[in-house]
């Protein structure tokens, strides 16, 4: 027989379980009604081809002070361990009246039962030689963890809004870079082309983006990032096995490797062999990104 004790035991046990259920259930109901549509996002830009002139050897890029107007339109894919979790897609402008690079994107991941998307809309503004004028970021995400970032260069200060609390940073406007989401490093071959010598360059980080809380590079000394020319690597594009510029970008959050073809920002590789992040030109690797060989 059961006796009383028993049965109030099984009783507590099955109110707790609802407990627990209820709480999932509120939990799921409450992220999906304070996320983010997902589908707020600039559509992907098409599948391109190599251009011709890349089954060539590389060559340096160019300063862009001084040269003809130049855009770049890309969407990129961001993977960790293998698995997408996001998406950008970005256009980059640049001509002797300035520079500007727009974004939109989107992340996600799960939490419990629950699958959390975050959405952005980013601006970044510069001059023709890439001193970052202003900046700014809204970040659309669930459960009141939303950001709305915006800076702006004045004089040697940078000063910056973050959720309506103002900060202001001293800065050495030639030496600062504006590291936001993962379309800011298509900026990186442009400046390092202005700024390398003997195969290196040195700045400055001001450190906005990222997942929500994320707040670096806004207090003290900027962390400084140093971008260093690494050879050459073969990739795979379009079929064809193409050799693209190494960039080794060493920061105090750890080393990233950039890999571009000229001005053209192609792909960024962090992390570890076990857990690799990879942030690629899905308009370019429509099925991944791909190594096929070290060069010079």
């Amino acid at each position: 027989m059961v006796d009383s004790g028993q049965r109030r035991t099984g009783r507590v046990a099955v109110g707790v379980g609802v407990a627990i259920g209820l709480l999932a259930l509120i939990f799921v109901l409450v992220v999906h009604f304070t996320s983010p549509s997902p589908d707020i996002v600039s559509p992907a830009v098409p599948v391109k081809e190599a251009p011709t002139d890349w089954v060539a050897e590389p060559q340096p890029p160019e300063p862009t002070i001084g040269s003809a107007p130049w855009s770049s339109t890309g969407s990129l894919a961001l993977s960790v361990d293998g698995r997408v979790f996001g998406d950008e897609t970005y256009q980059l402008d640049v001509s002797a009246g300035g520079a500007s690079l727009s974004s939109t994107g989107r992340f996600w991941f799960k939490v419990v039962v629950a699958t959390v998307h975050v959405v952005f809309q980013q601006q970044w503004e510069g001059t023709a030689d890439l001193r970052p004028a202003s900046y700014s970021l809204h970040l659309d995400a669930p459960l009141g963890q939303g950001q709305e970032i915006v800076g702006r260069l004045d004089s040697d200060r940078y000063v910056v809004r973050r959720n309506g609390a103002e900060t202001v940073i001293s800065v050495t406007p030639e030496r600062t870079v504006v590291l936001g989401m993962f379309s800011t490093y298509a900026i990186v071959p442009l400046l390092f082309a202005e700024q390398e010598v003997d195969g290196v360059a040195t700045f400055d980080a001001l450190v906005f983006g990222g997942p929500p809380g994320a707040a670096r590079g806004e207090s003290g000394d900027l962390p400084t990032v140093v971008v260093e020319r690494a050879g050459t690597v073969a990739v795979w594009i379009d079929g064809l096995s193409i050799a693209v510029d190494r960039l080794r970008v060493r920061s105090p959050y750890g080393d990233s490797m950039l890999y571009a073809r000229g001005r053209e920002f192609l792909a960024l590789t962090a992390g570890t062999a076990d857990r690799p992040l990879v942030v690629y030109r899905s308009d370019y690797f429509p099925d991944g990104f791909s190594l096929t060989g070290a060069g010079g």
